[in-house]
């Protein structure tokens, strides 16, 4: 209950929270308010945080940085996977989803979007994609990110002012490091559910109901965006079950 009060507070709308049927459900939220920058680190275990009412939380967004564990980020029409490591940033206004793969850990600075429309009119065209922080601009703001969460007390004390504008011209600086293309965009996204998707089926090959619909269901995703994995694969997804039911049937009449 004291999530959902600051997720609203802090978003300006209510989200459903459905944990991994797999693991004991766990999530720790903190946050540090430093006008006009709110710093928040939270971690827990696999769920799905589905918005289920508009936002009214006025212009600002969220600067994203996964820390610990996957995420995939429906924001700004866009579904990226967070790695370890990657960061997103995407407006609170805009809706958004968030599926935790696994048990995670994140920092998260939500600042006013005005900060950076004054100079990037055009950085929403960067919204909710991945960003590696192997290195460059991004990897300076990560580092950053992470000597703020370390250190969070610091927002509360004098010249935390003066941290707040730093930290946004940081979040500037990455944005002008990304400009002229869509560099540091994680390609991982289609080859992480390929796998998901194949090694659920694979698990689920004895059951007569498996199909594009079932396995859609059970790792989370569209029918229509499973399909769309298997596009550039040699086979479509229910011919390529198919022949690993034939070999599967094959290698035990042999065995």
């Amino acid at each position: 209950e004291w999530w959902h009060e600051r997720a609203t507070e802090l978003f300006g709308a209510q989200y459903r929270i459905e944990p991994d049927r797999q693991a004991p459900f766990n999530m720790e939220l903190s946050l540090e308010y430093a006008e006009p920058l709110v710093l928040f680190k939270g971690q827990g275990s696999a769920h799905r945080a589905e918005r289920r009412s508009d936002s009214d939380g006025g212009a600002k967004v969220v600067v994203h940085l996964q820390v610990e564990g996957h995420c995939t980020v429906r924001a700004e029409g866009r579904e990226s996977l967070l790695r370890p490591g990657d960061m997103t940033l995407h407006r609170v206004s805009k809706s958004n989803d968030l599926h935790f793969h696994d048990a995670y850990r994140q920092i998260c600075a939500v600042l006013p979007e005005s900060s950076l429309e004054s100079e990037f009119r055009d950085w929403s065209r960067h919204a909710g994609m991945a960003i590696s922080t192997d290195s460059g601009a991004a990897a300076v703001l990560a580092d950053h990110l992470r000597s703020l969460a370390s250190h969070s007390e610091v927002l509360v004390q004098p010249g935390a002012t003066e941290l707040t504008a730093f930290t946004i011209g940081m979040v500037r600086a990455m944005l002008q490091s990304l400009k002229g293309g869509e560099a540091g965009m994680s390609l991982g996204l289609r080859a992480y559910h390929l796998g998901r998707v194949k090694r659920f089926a694979l698990a689920h090959l004895h059951l007569p109901s498996l199909d594009v619909d079932y396995i859609a269901s059970g790792v989370g995703l569209s029918p229509r965006y499973v399909h769309r994995l298997f596009e550039d694969e040699p086979q479509p997804l229910m011919r390529w079950i198919m022949k690993e039911r034939l070999e599967r049937a094959y290698a035990q009449l042999k065995g």
